[in-house]
């Protein structure tokens, strides 16, 4: 056999001389490239697969190639929404580094919904669903091309847990990478109803404001044309921050990485997140050789790690969601009910919007999460002794991270000796009459024991919200919006925009909203998401009729309704969830209905 003048220096008797595993790391893609080791009548021979290197080499690549690892490099692209439009740029950078270090690159694009874009709409309800088929999608590319190894990005909300979710799902070397932050917006006229950086929280929170005269249409411009300066995700502790964060305590992401922002303030991409992709594909090779992979890493006690970061930074309730699907990838067994009594033990240290003041840029100047991290270790809050992809432990990991004590005085993050609220005030899991399986609770710091009030009901976002802008809705009563679960919406859309506008119409204090659905990270007030089982599994929440008496009751963690079992029983008899899907066209929803459970267990689809 000749080719371009040379003669063919393989075996295609399987007579080639390799070690039992080749050296560069090359493993499972020698299925698709062929192996030149196994006899010719042995499945992935390198005769049988001479069909397949064909098709390698018309993308170009060479004999040489043939013997390289191939790296999936996972990126949920869309050049339509800040948080991921700057990724194709990253997975560029990712390949050449990859193709340097030895490797063949074989880049995978998948869909990505923006929370941002969505919310409010209906188009929302393809956000959740995104997620496990982000996670679907990258294994389907990883899978199917039989490729050694994956390094991933994360931006907007779904796309940092699905694209750790696969990794765990596998269980091959890998490693994820955070996209970065934003930074946050900045206005030079005076602004009412903040006088800190702007986010997208000012944003949702202004639409109410103006609905209730609060702010002029002027102010308002003023506010959508400034909040977001530039590519990256919402700049404040919202659901990608919370998640980035997490997934950095996890271990399965370099450390330092999660809060090194996006781009610069002429919004260029940040010359730090450059070196953060060389540096993660170096860490990649080093998982490749130590044959480690994602789930000796994203272990139970990393679980708890990522737990004890979250409620310290008072991070979003989709936290639950997320970690809850990334220990049941892992195979990891950890209960809802386990997230909140770890959490229930942890002070919020982080002065951070949208409970704070500060920005994930500004915890970034202390180091990010690292800083957190060294803190909680020094208390003996989180487990030190978990690997991570440095092939070191966390506690060596943070080894040469100054301690706080150590630092100039500052209030971005606070001691957990003075911490910005005791434990016990972010994130409570709640059960009752009204929910008995789960709700999620978020105080963000606030300390109240009970609410209690008339229920409010509505069986759609969409008529909250206009009760609300219409001034209908009144202090005191208790706002429940049902059918808006995974399987009721379908998708569990976010609830920001009738929460944004309770807080933004001066409702916050004294209006708490109830719904089977979920908040965004930037959600704030009294909001109780999460409600399990959904209105459209039959769960409580459908039964409940306006003016029903509905109690909070934070200190003994319930959630319940002043009816009877008997009437509970009686109305089920006339119980007849709606069909939101009615005469909708298109299939990815339907299907989801079908395999979807519940949020009290993370919203998985397997």
């Amino acid at each position: 056999l000749a080719m371009a003048g040379k003669k063919a220096t393989i075996a295609y008797d399987g007579g080639m001389d390799l070690p039992a595993e080749a050296p560069s790391g090359k493993a499972d893609s020698f299925q698709v490239t062929g192996d030149p080791r196994k006899e010719t009548s042995a499945p992935g021979s390198y005769l049988k697969m001479t069909t397949s290197r064909a098709n390698f080499r018309a993308v170009g690549w060479t004999d040489d190639d043939f013997e390289k690892p191939m790296i999936t490099i996972g990126v949920p692209f869309s050049n339509t929404m800040p948080c991921n439009n700057r990724f194709r740029e990253l997975a560029d950078v990712i390949a050449d580094e990859v193709e340097k270090a030895g490797g063949k690159a074989h880049i995978a694009m998948t869909p990505v919904i923006s929370d941002g874009i969505t919310n409010g709409s209906k188009p929302m309800r393809y956000s959740l669903v995104s997620r496990d088929y982000i996670a679907d999608c990258l294994e389907i590319m990883h899978g199917g091309y039989a490729a050694d190894a994956m390094i991933t990005l994360g931006g907007c909300d779904k796309s940092v847990p699905a694209v750790v979710q696969v990794l765990a799902r596998m269980d091959i070397p890998g490693i994820s990478l955070f996209g970065g932050p934003a930074l946050p917006g900045k206005c030079t006229d005076k602004i009412t109803l903040t006088d800190r950086g702007l986010d997208p929280g000012q944003v949702m929170e202004a639409i109410g404001a103006y609905s209730a005269g609060i702010i002029d249409v002027e102010e308002l411009y003023r506010i959508e044309c400034t909040a977001l300066p530039g590519s990256g995700t919402c700049s404040a502790m919202f659901t990608a921050c919370t998640m980035a964060s997490a997934v950095e305590a996890l271990g399965i992401v370099l450390p330092g990485t999660a809060s090194h922002p996006a781009v610069d303030e002429s919004n260029k991409i940040n010359v730090q997140k450059y070196e953060d992709c060389r540096a993660s594909v170096r860490a990649l090779f080093g998982l490749i050789k130590r044959k480690q992979t994602a789930r000796s890493i994203i272990t139970r006690k990393a679980i708890e790690n990522a737990v004890t970061v979250i409620y310290a930074l008072g991070g979003s309730t989709n936290a639950v969601l997320h970690i809850l699907a990334i220990a049941h990838e892992a195979g990891v067994p950890f209960t809802i009910h386990e997230f909140g009594d770890i959490g229930s033990r942890v002070p919020l240290i982080g002065n951070l919007s949208p409970h704070g003041t500060y920005h994930m840029a500004d915890l970034d100047t202390l180091g990010g999460v690292q800083a957190v991290m060294k803190e909680l270790l020094e208390a003996g809050m989180i487990h030190g002794d978990c690997m991570t992809v440095t092939g070191k432990t966390v506690a060596e990991n943070l080894a040469e991270i100054p301690s706080l004590k150590d630092r100039p005085a500052q209030d971005i993050l606070y001691p957990l000796a003075k911490p910005l609220s005791p434990a016990g005030n972010h994130m409570l899991i709640l059960s009752g009459n009204l929910a008995p399986e789960s709700a999620v609770l978020k105080l963000s710091g606030k300390v109240y024991d009970r609410f209690t009030g008339p229920a409010v009901c509505f069986d759609d976002e969409d008529l909250a919200f206009k009760a609300i802008v219409d001034g209908k809705v009144k202090k005191g009563c208790v706002l429940v919006i049902r059918y808006e679960g995974p399987k009721g919406s379908p998708g569990m859309p976010e609830m920001l925009s009738p929460g944004a506008a309770l807080v933004g119409a001066g409702l916050g204090k004294d209006v708490a909203l109830v719904t089977d659905g979920r908040f965004s990270g930037a959600s704030h007030g009294i909001m109780i998401g999460h409600v399990s089982p959904e209105a459209a599994a039959g769960g409580p929440i459908a039964l409940v009729e306006d003016g029903d008496m509905v109690t909070i009751d934070a200190r003994n963690k319930g959630l319940s309704v002043d009816v009877s079992d008997e009437v509970l029983a009686a109305r089920r008899e006339k119980y007849s969830p709606p069909d939101k899907l009615a005469g909708k066209r298109g299939a990815v929803l339907q299907k989801y209905v079908k395999m979807v459970h519940s949020a009290h267990v993370g919203a998985t689809t397997y």
